[in-house]
């Protein structure tokens, strides 16, 4: 796992645990989770505003999540690179929705979560 550049070691129960609780703690943040040369998960938080890309491959234009559609407005997000783009806040969904994204990408060995409604990019 990779946050912000940091990397993260979630091989065992114990770091994991203390990851979700530095993603929960953190407002700001651009997060990786993937399988050695398979799937990708990326997580894009500002505040209460987070979404996700889900990668097959390395190079996919992969999917990215989908939350109210009619929720008008841009999100401002910073990338791991300090670089600041913006977003459809109707990409965001709940941060606890994307936690268990994460958690069903690693129990799943990289499986696109079933808990997200997902729209291909």
């Amino acid at each position: 796992m990779t946050l912000d550049d940091r990397s993260l070691d979630i091989s065992a129960p114990g770091p994991w645990a203390r990851a979700l609780e530095l993603m929960q703690s953190t407002s700001r943040f651009e997060l990786w989770v993937s399988v050695p040369d398979g799937p990708s998960l990326c997580m894009l938080r500002n505040g209460e505003n987070a979404w996700l890309m889900y990668l097959r491959e390395p190079g996919d234009s992969g999917f990215r999540s989908s939350g109210d559609a009619h929720r008008p407005g841009m999100g401002v997000f910073t990338l791991s690179n300090g670089q600041v783009d913006e977003y459809p806040l109707a990409w965001s969904i709940e941060l606890a929705q994307c936690l268990q994204a994460l958690v069903d990408f690693r129990d799943r060995d990289g499986a696109r979560p079933e808990g997200v409604t997902w729209c291909e990019s």
